[in-house]
């Protein structure tokens, strides 16, 4: 459809990456690039860290719960 993924070369193949027409032939003779959103894509240890400022969390199995 003639729309690439901004990270990788536009002639190769991107398999996780799919673009589809929410109405037909809205893209008719579009060429373009999508760029993930800034703060998109973080580090895990970014992620880790975010996590500890939440606080810990008990598991509880409740009357009625499949165990």
């Amino acid at each position: 459809m003639n729309i690439y993924y901004d990270p990788f070369p536009r002639n190769e193949e991107i398999p996780f990456f799919m673009v589809k027409e929410l109405q037909s032939g809205y893209l008719s003779g579009v060429i373009g690039t999508f760029k993930d959103p800034e703060g998109y894509i973080v580090e895990d240890a970014e992620v880790e860290k975010f996590d500890t400022s939440f606080p810990t969390k008990e598991k509880k199995i409740l009357p009625g719960q499949l165990s």
